[in-house]
């Protein structure tokens, strides 16, 4: 049976020629205008694609992070790039910015570049393939089932960009007998569970942070030196029982982000709402703030304390 090909053609990226075209489609697709770190991504995009031409980097085949584009009568209508990730030797691929123009979607274009960009992912012997999809996006969870991924587990993207008029939760409000302090020694092997439970290990690849650095003396070690962030850690605990952590990373660009490491239990909305009070109360700087945490939990709470659910997301994986 002779599959039918949607219309126009398929060419490798060439930032020299495609970029700006390339940019301005993600940036209408995901609507990436109202939201400070897509913002700054594009911005970044377009740096560096200065960069590579300044230094005359203009073969298509020398693109780091290489994509591809869909082109009809000489516009480009569709996109996807596959980004590079090195963990522990092993190569990953992430696939994204998968974006077709609205007039031209359900012709196939979107298909047509998925498996393009696998058979790049095959060819350059990529160990793993991810990508993130939003859960609102029936039609790109069928293409990609379709195509062999599976669902991994759900993710929301949170984000605070001023001190909220709504109510916050007070230190003065926790239950009684317990306190907020700073995370001694002996806390960081039930933080260190905690956190992989909350950010599995098979995706930290593509953490804004190094969790080398969530360690006690972790700035002993060499490898961590070169991260221009840095974190603090705030504890609640309950008659010598440790609840949960709160990590500040501080020191990037735009945002700062926040990482729980808190057990899935019936305490696990209430130690949020304690620990994120005390820190909007106390230590927040008034940056943007970010948090990634698992689709379905702890919801009410973040929102109680002034977070907006920016995006609900979906990990999936190629099954190899």
């Amino acid at each position: 049976m002779i599959q039918n090909l949607p219309p126009g053609h398929l060419k490798v990226f060439d930032p020299a020629i495609d970029a700006e075209q390339v940019i301005r489609l993600i940036e209408e697709s995901f609507q990436l205008q109202n939201d400070p770190e897509s913002r700054l991504v594009i911005e970044q995009m377009r740096r560096a694609v200065d960069r590579q031409n300044l230094l005359g980097i203009l073969n298509a085949e020398e693109v780091r992070q290489p994509g591809y584009v869909w082109l009809i009568d000489g516009q480009i209508v569709g996109n996807i790039n596959i980004i590079s990730f090195l963990d522990n030797l092993r190569h990953i691929a992430l696939i994204a910015n998968v974006a077709v123009k609205p007039e031209f979607q359900h012709l196939g274009i979107a298909k047509a570049l998925t498996k393009q960009a696998l058979r790049y992912c095959e060819q350059t012997r990529a160990s793993e393939v991810w990508l993130q999809v939003s859960q609102e996006n029936v039609a790109a969870h069928k293409l990609y089932l379709g195509l062999g991924f599976e669902i991994v587990r759900p993710v929301n993207n949170w984000l605070i960009e001023k001190k909220p008029s709504a109510f916050v939760p007070s230190t003065n409000d926790m239950p009684s007998e317990t306190k907020i302090g700073s995370r001694m020694f002996w806390d960081y092997p039930k933080q260190k569970v905690w956190l992989e439970e909350t950010y599995p290990v098979n995706t930290r690849w593509y953490a804004s942070v190094d969790f080398a650095q969530f360690p006690p003396l972790s700035w002993l070690n060499p490898f961590t030196w070169d991260s221009a962030s840095r974190l603090n850690h705030f504890i609640l605990r309950k008659q010598g029982e440790l609840l949960g952590v709160l990590s500040w990373q501080r020191g990037l660009q735009k945002s700062d982000y926040l990482w729980l490491a808190i057990p899935e239990n019936e305490k696990e909305a209430e130690t949020i709402a304690a620990l994120m009070g005390y820190f909007l109360q106390n230590e927040w700087e008034g940056k943007t703030l970010r948090l990634e945490y698992p689709g379905g939990r702890a919801e009410d709470s973040l929102a109680t304390a002034g977070f907006k659910l920016n995006r609900r997301l979906q990990w999936m994986k190629l099954k190899l």
